[in-house]
């Protein structure tokens, strides 16, 4: 199967359900790509892709492998696990969200769930003209991923 092709500056869930924050020939305003960014943060970080994490590093993922392979073997308080963990979720973004360049991947334990894994993601996005930075805040947790945009 084919890579996955460049995207268009609106996601693609947005335009399969009709939301278009924008035309194709427009800019979304900062706070609009900020949302639509978390949205497909949350979507991808919360779909699972059936691959081990040595085949999601090593092959080459298509869009039928969108999402993160099983990472509840990885454990928040292993050094070695965050590390896994930090280039799995790097991947993943680097795939599958192609809006943001320079990504910056850091995982640590959550200080307050033993079992939990905080990320801090910082990347670059283009708007217009202009790249922004953006930050995220993702918390891991029992599977389930819950996102914050930072300011």
């Amino acid at each position: 199967m084919n890579a996955m092709p460049v995207s268009s500056p609106m996601p693609l869930f947005d335009r399969l359900c009709g939301k278009l924050l924008a035309m194709d020939d427009e800019t979304p305003d900062s706070d609009s790509l900020q949302h639509s960014l978390r949205q497909d943060m949350v979507r991808l970080f919360n779909v699972r892709n059936g691959l081990t994490i040595e085949q999601f590093l090593s092959d080459s993922p298509t869009a039928l492998h969108y999402g993160l392979p099983d990472t509840l073997g990885l454990s928040p308080q292993s050094e070695a696990d965050l590390a896994r963990w930090e280039l799995v979720v790097t991947r993943a973004i680097k795939l599958y969200e192609p809006r943001l360049s320079q990504v910056h991947v850091h995982i640590t334990q959550d200080a307050t769930h033993p079992t939990a894994a905080r990320i801090n993601i910082d990347a670059a996005v283009a708007l217009g003209w202009h790249v922004c930075r953006v930050y995220f805040h993702v918390v891991l947790n029992d599977g389930a991923a819950h996102v914050a945009a930072a300011a």
